[in-house]
Protein backbone atom coordinates (compact mmCIF):
# COMPACT_ATOMS: atom_id res chain seq x y z
CA UNK A 1 0.00 0.00 0.00
CA UNK A 2 1.64 3.37 -1.26
CA UNK A 3 1.99 5.92 1.92
CA UNK A 4 1.68 9.63 1.39
CA UNK A 5 3.97 11.86 2.82
CA UNK A 6 1.26 13.16 5.45
CA UNK A 7 0.95 9.05 6.27
CA UNK A 8 4.99 8.66 6.52
CA UNK A 9 5.04 11.95 8.97
CA UNK A 10 2.59 11.13 10.96
CA UNK A 11 3.44 7.77 11.72
CA UNK A 12 7.03 8.68 11.92
CA UNK A 13 5.38 10.80 15.34
CA UNK A 14 3.85 7.93 16.57
CA UNK A 15 6.84 5.52 16.38
CA UNK A 16 9.03 8.33 18.33
CA UNK A 17 6.35 8.29 21.26
CA UNK A 18 6.95 6.56 24.07
CA UNK A 19 3.67 4.75 23.89
CA UNK A 20 3.67 0.68 24.17
CA UNK A 21 3.78 -1.33 20.80
CA UNK A 22 0.21 -1.80 21.42
CA UNK A 23 -0.31 1.82 21.15
CA UNK A 24 1.30 2.04 18.46
CA UNK A 25 -0.44 -0.21 16.11
CA UNK A 26 -4.18 1.53 17.53
CA UNK A 27 -2.44 4.69 16.01
CA UNK A 28 -0.88 3.12 12.38
CA UNK A 29 -4.39 1.25 11.92
CA UNK A 30 -6.02 4.58 11.81
CA UNK A 31 -3.66 6.16 9.58
CA UNK A 32 -3.16 3.50 7.30
CA UNK A 33 -6.90 2.83 7.21
CA UNK A 34 -6.78 -0.71 8.26
CA UNK A 35 -9.73 -2.87 8.94
CA UNK A 36 -10.84 -1.89 12.38
CA UNK A 37 -13.49 -1.71 14.89
CA UNK A 38 -15.26 1.50 14.59
CA UNK A 39 -15.01 3.97 16.95
CA UNK A 40 -18.19 3.32 18.82
CA UNK A 41 -17.74 -0.29 18.76
CA UNK A 42 -19.92 -1.76 21.20
CA UNK A 43 -17.60 -5.44 20.97
CA UNK A 44 -13.70 -3.82 20.81
CA UNK A 45 -13.94 -2.46 24.91
CA UNK A 46 -15.41 -6.11 26.08
CA UNK A 47 -12.92 -7.97 24.46
CA UNK A 48 -9.95 -5.46 25.68
CA UNK A 49 -11.64 -6.01 28.80
CA UNK A 50 -11.30 -9.46 28.25
CA UNK A 51 -7.59 -9.69 27.03
CA UNK A 52 -6.72 -7.78 30.03
CA UNK A 53 -7.82 -9.84 32.57
CA UNK A 54 -11.28 -8.32 33.66
CA UNK A 55 -13.87 -10.09 32.51
CA UNK A 56 -13.65 -14.40 32.29
CA UNK A 57 -14.95 -15.64 29.06
CA UNK A 58 -18.11 -17.10 30.19
CA UNK A 59 -18.91 -12.75 31.16
CA UNK A 60 -17.60 -12.18 27.96
CA UNK A 61 -19.47 -14.11 25.74
CA UNK A 62 -22.26 -13.29 27.62
CA UNK A 63 -21.91 -9.53 27.25
CA UNK A 64 -21.23 -10.07 23.34
CA UNK A 65 -23.87 -12.45 21.87
CA UNK A 66 -27.09 -11.83 24.37
CA UNK A 67 -27.24 -8.41 22.34
CA UNK A 68 -26.93 -10.77 19.15
CA UNK A 69 -29.35 -13.09 20.12
CA UNK A 70 -32.58 -10.20 20.79
CA UNK A 71 -31.96 -9.03 17.20
CA UNK A 72 -31.65 -12.49 15.50
CA UNK A 73 -34.70 -13.87 17.49
CA UNK A 74 -36.49 -10.60 17.07
CA UNK A 75 -35.78 -10.76 12.86
CA UNK A 76 -33.22 -7.77 12.66
CA UNK A 77 -30.35 -9.30 11.63
CA UNK A 78 -29.82 -6.49 9.31
CA UNK A 79 -29.20 -4.59 12.78
CA UNK A 80 -26.14 -7.20 13.68
CA UNK A 81 -22.82 -5.84 12.58
CA UNK A 82 -20.91 -9.19 12.44
CA UNK A 83 -18.22 -7.40 10.81
CA UNK A 84 -17.28 -4.74 13.75
CA UNK A 85 -17.69 -7.68 16.18
CA UNK A 86 -14.76 -9.55 13.55
CA UNK A 87 -12.65 -6.57 13.09
CA UNK A 88 -12.29 -5.86 16.63
CA UNK A 89 -10.80 -9.62 17.22
CA UNK A 90 -8.70 -9.64 14.19
CA UNK A 91 -7.31 -5.59 15.87
CA UNK A 92 -6.61 -7.51 19.14
CA UNK A 93 -4.82 -9.98 17.80
CA UNK A 94 -2.67 -7.84 15.59
CA UNK A 95 -1.59 -5.82 18.70
CA UNK A 96 0.25 -8.31 21.10
CA UNK A 97 3.50 -10.42 19.82
CA UNK A 98 2.94 -14.17 18.49
CA UNK A 99 6.33 -15.15 19.55
CA UNK A 100 6.93 -17.25 22.44
CA UNK A 101 9.35 -14.52 23.94
CA UNK A 102 9.79 -10.67 23.59
CA UNK A 103 8.58 -7.55 25.13
CA UNK A 104 11.72 -7.99 27.70
CA UNK A 105 10.97 -11.54 28.14
CA UNK A 106 7.67 -11.99 28.94
CA UNK A 107 5.99 -14.85 27.09
CA UNK A 108 2.77 -13.75 25.07
CA UNK A 109 1.61 -17.41 23.79
CA UNK A 110 -1.30 -17.52 25.77
CA UNK A 111 -2.52 -14.35 24.50
CA UNK A 112 -3.91 -15.33 21.08
CA UNK A 113 -5.27 -18.42 22.65
CA UNK A 114 -7.28 -16.70 24.69
CA UNK A 115 -8.46 -14.50 21.15
CA UNK A 116 -9.17 -17.47 19.67
CA UNK A 117 -11.46 -18.76 22.72
CA UNK A 118 -13.82 -15.98 21.64
CA UNK A 119 -14.03 -17.29 17.79
CA UNK A 120 -14.54 -20.79 19.61
CA UNK A 121 -16.99 -19.69 21.96
CA UNK A 122 -18.91 -17.57 18.59
CA UNK A 123 -19.31 -20.90 16.73
CA UNK A 124 -20.10 -23.09 19.72
CA UNK A 125 -23.19 -20.71 20.60
CA UNK A 126 -26.71 -21.38 20.77
CA UNK A 127 -29.54 -19.60 21.01
CA UNK A 128 -32.24 -20.55 23.56
CA UNK A 129 -35.42 -22.11 22.35
CA UNK A 130 -34.69 -20.40 18.70
CA UNK A 131 -32.34 -23.62 17.18
CA UNK A 132 -33.84 -22.45 13.60
CA UNK A 133 -30.85 -19.63 14.01
CA UNK A 134 -28.06 -21.44 15.33
CA UNK A 135 -26.24 -21.86 11.53
CA UNK A 136 -25.65 -17.81 12.28
CA UNK A 137 -23.36 -18.98 15.09
CA UNK A 138 -22.10 -22.17 13.56
CA UNK A 139 -21.23 -20.76 10.47
CA UNK A 140 -18.51 -18.03 11.86
CA UNK A 141 -20.89 -15.65 9.89
CA UNK A 142 -19.21 -13.00 7.83
CA UNK A 143 -15.80 -14.11 9.87
CA UNK A 144 -13.49 -15.27 6.51
CA UNK A 145 -14.98 -12.44 4.84
CA UNK A 146 -13.27 -9.88 7.77
CA UNK A 147 -10.18 -12.45 7.60
CA UNK A 148 -9.83 -11.69 3.44
CA UNK A 149 -10.48 -8.11 4.05
CA UNK A 150 -7.82 -7.66 6.60
CA UNK A 151 -5.68 -9.58 4.48
CA UNK A 152 -5.50 -6.51 2.47
CA UNK A 153 -3.58 -4.75 4.60
CA UNK A 154 -0.53 -6.46 3.51
CA UNK A 155 2.24 -3.98 4.56
CA UNK A 156 4.31 -2.21 2.07
CA UNK A 157 8.34 -3.01 1.43
CA UNK A 158 8.90 0.53 3.71
CA UNK A 159 7.17 -0.81 6.42
CA UNK A 160 8.50 0.38 9.87
CA UNK A 161 9.05 -2.51 12.60
CA UNK A 162 5.56 -2.18 14.61
CA UNK A 163 3.79 -2.45 11.18
CA UNK A 164 6.31 -5.80 10.19
CA UNK A 165 5.18 -6.75 14.12
CA UNK A 166 1.42 -6.40 13.14
CA UNK A 167 0.94 -8.12 10.07
CA UNK A 168 2.91 -10.87 11.77
CA UNK A 169 0.98 -11.32 14.18
CA UNK A 170 -2.06 -11.21 12.30
CA UNK A 171 -1.07 -14.01 10.72
CA UNK A 172 -0.25 -16.12 13.81
CA UNK A 173 -3.64 -15.78 14.61
CA UNK A 174 -5.01 -17.09 11.52
CA UNK A 175 -2.85 -20.09 11.76
CA UNK A 176 -4.19 -20.15 15.34
CA UNK A 177 -7.77 -20.37 13.88
CA UNK A 178 -6.87 -22.85 11.25
CA UNK A 179 -5.40 -25.37 13.60
CA UNK A 180 -7.92 -24.99 15.80
CA UNK A 181 -10.00 -26.22 13.35
CA UNK A 182 -12.20 -23.07 13.70
CA UNK A 183 -12.31 -22.01 9.99
CA UNK A 184 -9.99 -22.97 7.33
CA UNK A 185 -7.86 -20.14 6.41
CA UNK A 186 -4.92 -22.12 5.21
CA UNK A 187 -5.06 -20.23 1.68
CA UNK A 188 -3.62 -17.67 3.38
CA UNK A 189 -0.48 -19.65 4.69
CA UNK A 190 0.31 -20.02 0.56
CA UNK A 191 0.04 -16.43 0.28
CA UNK A 192 2.49 -15.74 3.05
CA UNK A 193 4.76 -18.44 1.92
CA UNK A 194 4.74 -17.52 -1.72
CA UNK A 195 5.34 -13.62 -1.20
CA UNK A 196 8.13 -14.33 1.17
CA UNK A 197 9.83 -17.98 0.08
CA UNK A 198 8.77 -18.55 -2.98
CA UNK A 199 10.56 -15.93 -5.31
CA UNK A 200 13.91 -14.64 -6.12
CA UNK A 201 12.67 -11.23 -4.37
CA UNK A 202 14.47 -7.92 -6.89
CA UNK A 203 14.75 -4.66 -5.73
CA UNK A 204 11.92 -2.39 -7.70
CA UNK A 205 10.30 0.97 -7.19
CA UNK A 206 8.43 -0.63 -4.05
CA UNK A 207 11.54 -1.18 -2.03
CA UNK A 208 14.95 -3.10 -2.07
CA UNK A 209 15.21 -7.01 -1.47
CA UNK A 210 16.27 -6.59 1.95
CA UNK A 211 13.02 -4.78 2.58
CA UNK A 212 10.73 -7.26 1.21
CA UNK A 213 12.16 -10.30 2.94
CA UNK A 214 12.20 -8.23 6.44
CA UNK A 215 8.55 -7.58 5.71
CA UNK A 216 7.20 -11.16 4.99
CA UNK A 217 9.80 -13.57 6.43
CA UNK A 218 8.09 -13.05 9.94
CA UNK A 219 4.50 -13.32 8.33
CA UNK A 220 5.21 -16.86 6.55
CA UNK A 221 7.51 -17.94 9.48
CA UNK A 222 4.74 -17.34 11.74
CA UNK A 223 2.05 -20.11 9.80
CA UNK A 224 4.80 -22.42 11.10
CA UNK A 225 4.77 -21.31 14.64
CA UNK A 226 0.95 -21.25 14.77
CA UNK A 227 -0.04 -24.46 13.17
CA UNK A 228 3.57 -26.73 13.46
CA UNK A 229 2.57 -30.25 12.79
CA UNK A 230 -1.03 -29.85 11.29
CA UNK A 231 1.06 -27.67 8.05
CA UNK A 232 2.93 -30.31 7.73
CA UNK A 233 0.63 -33.15 7.88
CA UNK A 234 -1.21 -30.76 5.05
CA UNK A 235 -1.30 -32.56 1.99
CA UNK A 236 -3.93 -30.92 -0.45
CA UNK A 237 -4.16 -30.47 -4.76
CA UNK A 238 -6.07 -27.17 -5.08
CA UNK A 239 -5.40 -26.97 -8.79
CA UNK A 240 -8.54 -25.67 -10.02
CA UNK A 241 -10.78 -27.76 -12.27
CA UNK A 242 -11.58 -24.40 -13.89
CA UNK A 243 -9.37 -21.51 -14.84
CA UNK A 244 -11.81 -18.95 -14.97
CA UNK A 245 -11.90 -18.84 -11.31
CA UNK A 246 -8.23 -18.38 -11.10
CA UNK A 247 -5.68 -20.43 -9.15
CA UNK A 248 -5.31 -18.63 -5.61
CA UNK A 249 -2.70 -21.07 -4.71
CA UNK A 250 -0.15 -21.12 -7.34
CA UNK A 251 3.76 -20.82 -6.58
CA UNK A 252 5.69 -18.26 -6.95
CA UNK A 253 8.74 -18.80 -9.85
CA UNK A 254 10.86 -20.90 -7.51
CA UNK A 255 8.40 -23.83 -7.39
CA UNK A 256 7.06 -25.82 -10.11
CA UNK A 257 4.93 -28.11 -8.42
CA UNK A 258 1.07 -28.30 -8.11
CA UNK A 259 -0.61 -25.60 -6.29
CA UNK A 260 -1.58 -26.56 -2.83
CA UNK A 261 0.25 -28.45 -0.34
CA UNK A 262 2.26 -30.78 -0.76
CA UNK A 263 5.90 -32.59 2.04
CA UNK A 264 7.79 -30.90 -1.12
CA UNK A 265 6.57 -27.36 -1.27
CA UNK A 266 7.04 -27.60 2.66
CA UNK A 267 10.90 -28.96 2.05
CA UNK A 268 10.83 -25.71 -0.70
CA UNK A 269 9.90 -23.53 1.87
CA UNK A 270 12.58 -24.83 4.38
CA UNK A 271 14.88 -24.76 2.28
CA UNK A 272 14.55 -20.93 1.73
CA UNK A 273 14.25 -20.09 5.29
CA UNK A 274 18.07 -21.16 5.53
CA UNK A 275 19.04 -19.27 2.35
CA UNK A 276 17.49 -16.57 4.03
CA UNK A 277 19.00 -17.00 7.35
CA UNK A 278 22.35 -16.74 6.24
CA UNK A 279 21.64 -13.67 3.90
CA UNK A 280 24.42 -10.31 4.86
CA UNK A 281 21.77 -7.72 4.57
CA UNK A 282 18.68 -8.85 5.80
CA UNK A 283 17.99 -7.76 9.77
CA UNK A 284 18.59 -10.10 12.59
CA UNK A 285 15.75 -10.44 13.23
CA UNK A 286 14.83 -11.97 9.98
CA UNK A 287 17.40 -14.42 10.21
CA UNK A 288 17.04 -15.52 13.46
CA UNK A 289 12.91 -16.15 12.95
CA UNK A 290 14.15 -17.60 9.71
CA UNK A 291 16.36 -20.18 11.90
CA UNK A 292 13.82 -20.39 14.93
CA UNK A 293 10.98 -21.11 11.77
CA UNK A 294 13.41 -24.04 10.25
CA UNK A 295 13.82 -25.36 14.28
CA UNK A 296 10.20 -25.25 14.29
CA UNK A 297 9.65 -27.23 11.32
CA UNK A 298 12.06 -29.49 12.50
CA UNK A 299 10.08 -30.54 15.20
CA UNK A 300 7.11 -30.37 13.26
CA UNK A 301 8.29 -33.02 10.73
CA UNK A 302 9.51 -35.49 14.32
CA UNK A 303 6.47 -35.03 16.05
CA UNK A 304 4.47 -37.85 17.23
CA UNK A 305 0.76 -38.24 15.63
CA UNK A 306 -0.40 -39.40 18.88
CA UNK A 307 0.45 -35.82 21.25
CA UNK A 308 -0.55 -33.29 18.32
CA UNK A 309 -3.67 -32.27 17.12
CA UNK A 310 -4.03 -31.80 13.56
CA UNK A 311 -7.28 -30.41 12.80
CA UNK A 312 -6.64 -27.86 9.98
CA UNK A 313 -9.23 -28.62 7.24
CA UNK A 314 -7.90 -30.30 4.09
Amino acid sequence: MPQSEDQKQKIATVLSSNSEEAEKIDEIAKIRGWFRPTENSVYYPTIQNYLNGDLDLKTTTCTLFSPIDEKITAQQLDDVNFLDLWYSILHAARRKPFHAAQTNGVKHEHYHAKVADVVSAFRSHRIPQHGEYDYLYSAVTDFGLACREAYNDAPAASASDVEIDAWANLNFFYARVTEKGLLDLSIHAIWSMRTALENEVMDDAEGSAVQKYNVHVPAAAAWVFGMGRALFDKEVDLTPSDRKFGNPAKGGELWKGKAGFSKERWALWKERLAVISKMENVSDKTKNISRDAIEAMERAESFSDSTHSARAGS
